[in-house]
């Protein structure tokens, strides 16, 4: 059970950074045809507008906690946590969001020291929505029932991004086998 919840906390919190609906491969959660990424409408391969690319990956990250809702029929009692989650998911992006730009509008740092420096405090800004990530998710799944976490399991486990670690010529790796 303690390796369950490590995974299942694994994979949110990679679904919270965007990763889990950044590359929306063929699969039982989305066929990709439209991915800006991977040369959906027009953008070319990893190429095109960032602004496109990320309000790409907000709207297709919409539909699968979409997607996960209607699978989880959730019950009234379990909304609240629910809630939190994607509140939890949406200020951890947000936060991202805002590096990004803040990043963006800089262009680069003045010296050496203050390159890392920042760099730093946004691994700490990170690790901090990381942490409350970890918690909204943990708060879910201790609201839903065996099928339910059956459901979100899945529904991680099978997330696009998995099968790209796979591509370098091995298996793909799982939260388990990593080192």
């Amino acid at each position: 059970m303690k390796t369950l919840r490590k995974r299942l906390i694994v994979t949110t919190l990679m679904a919270g950074l965007g990763l889990g609906g950044a590359a929306a491969l063929a699969g039982p959660w989305g066929d990709g045809a439209d991915c800006p990424m991977h040369g959906g409408k027009g953008y070319g391969r990893m190429g095109g507008d960032p602004e496109q690319r990320m309000a790409w990956r907000q709207q297709r990250h919409a539909e699968r906690m979409e997607l996960l809702e209607a699978r989880l029929k959730l019950k009234p009692e379990q909304q609240t946590a629910w809630k939190g989650f994607l509140t939890a998911q949406e200020s951890q992006r947000a936060e991202r969001i805002k590096m990004w730009q803040d990043r963006t509008d800089r262009k680069d740092s003045t010296t050496l020291n203050a390159h890392f420096e920042e760099r730093t405090q946004a691994l700490e800004q990170r690790l901090a929505g990381l942490k409350t990530m970890a918690k909204a998710a943990g708060d879910l799944y201790a609201t839903l029932d065996t099928d339910q976490k059956q459901v979100m399991d899945q529904f991680f486990a099978d997330r696009p991004l998995r099968g790209m670690r796979g591509m370098r010529g091995g298996p793909a790796a799982t939260p388990a086998t990593t080192q």
